[in-house]
């Protein structure tokens, strides 16, 4: 209806803006009510789109960053990238979440947008492409907000254009479209609830460092990650950086790739809550990608060396591919339904504060009251005084 449309397209709650994230919803939930299985069917699709565009994107910056490589080591490395992406562990959150949809979706057009940019020295009209894809993506979900930042980094490194003042005027409206998403989404967390508030400090600089330690070794993942305050992981960030982009040889590789990962990373590194920054896995979903094609871009040159090497980049390709794609499988039964996935968090190092509560919620819609109860009292034990858990336990006489 007219008015539920002025409601997506005005609303700032749930900490977020998404107007098309919550027409999408409409619109499956039109087709089929509240069957789950369209729901992840549509999260399935949406990411093998991302997957596919990656790999086209990925082609075309690896050739342009190796030219004289053949078509086939070409196709094979940029697959190589966007599978090693779509199957590693860290997906497995946004893609099996239903509330993960909408940055899915996002993510598609993020992706539409930088194909169409690449093609902008063949025809100066895919500008306007580009900036009516993210326009698209930002009104699913505000997460590729960094794109202005990345579409420079591709003008320096990848097409090659001189930094002048035509190229920097074309980005001032994507600057203008990610400022007024970012300041939406900022405000809708502010309004969410008491404590949100926006945070440029440490964790801004540790952050990207504990994201790369989960994505190189991404065991025990949770729900939810406080990033430290923690001097050490800043010093790992800026040494990281330093190394990437203190040699020419790498600039262009490893520091380009390393700048649009801490670039795309940082909106979601800028608010806090109650003075903690949390991280989550999905939040490497768009920004992991450049570091996968850093990797495509490793296979690639070995596959130009001699056999040894050759031999060595596809027997490494393979492995990689097969280990990660062992331990989604293990992730996948985590996320089968609430209960499963609260309890396995409850079983990780440093739990949320609210877990307990959460498996409650989700034992009390199985009508298993007793079990509830045990994990209010076990709330409350933690954390004495919580009146969410006071006021949930009074409404259902569990005390």
């Amino acid at each position: 209806s007219s008015a539920q449309l002025r409601w997506m397209f005005s609303s700032l709650e749930y900490g977020t803006y998404q107007p098309l994230g919550w027409l999408s919803y409409a619109l499956i939930h039109r087709i089929q009510g509240f069957n789950p299985a369209v729901y992840h069917l549509a999260s399935w699709l949406a990411h093998a789109a991302c997957a596919a565009l990656l790999c086209f994107v990925a082609a075309r910056v690896l050739r342009a960053a190796l030219p004289q490589a053949s078509d086939a080591g070409l196709a094979l490395a940029a697959a190589a990238a966007a599978a090693s992406w779509a199957l590693h562990p860290q997906r497995v959150e946004q893609v099996a979440w239903a509330t993960g949809l909408p940055d899915v979706l996002s993510t598609v057009f993020f992706l539409a947008a930088v194909l169409a940019y690449l093609g902008i020295t063949r025809d100066r009209r895919r500008v306007a492409l580009a900036f009516g894809l993210f326009l698209v993506s930002s009104l699913f979900r505000w997460k590729g907000v960094g794109l202005p930042a990345v579409l420079v980094l591709l003008d320096a490194f990848v097409l090659m254009r001189p930094l002048k003042r035509d190229v920097w005027l074309e980005k001032i409206p994507f600057l203008l479209l990610a400022g007024l998403f970012g300041a939406l989404n900022a405000r809708s967390k502010l309004l969410l609830a008491p404590g949100h508030a926006v945070d440029i400090g440490l964790s801004l600089f540790a952050g990207p460092a504990l994201y790369l330690w989960k994505l190189l070794l991404p065991f025990h993942l949770t729900v939810d990650y406080w990033v430290p305050r923690s001097p050490a992981l800043a010093v790992v960030f800026l040494l990281i950086g330093v190394a990437a982009l203190a040699k020419k040889e790498t600039r262009a590789s490893a520091g380009a790739a390393w700048l649009c990962f801490v670039l795309a990373l940082a909106p979601s590194l800028l608010m806090s809550f109650r003075g903690l920054v949390v991280a989550h896995d999905r939040a490497t979903y768009l920004p992991a990608m450049s570091l996968h094609v850093l990797l495509g871009g490793v296979l690639l040159a070995l596959l130009r060396g001699g056999p040894l090497r050759r031999r060595a980049g596809l027997a490494g390709a393979a492995a990689l591919l097969l280990l990660s794609a062992g331990l989604t499988r293990l992730q996948i039964p985590i996320w089968r339904d609430s209960e499963s996935l609260w309890t396995h968090v409850l079983r990780e190092p440093q739990p949320p504060d609210y877990a307990h509560l959460s498996l409650a919620h989700a034992l009390l819609e199985q009508g298993r009251r007793e079990e509830a109860a045990a994990e209010l009292r076990e709330q409350l034990r933690l954390f004495p005084g919580d009146r969410r858990v006071e006021k949930l336990a009074r409404e259902l006489g569990l005390r």
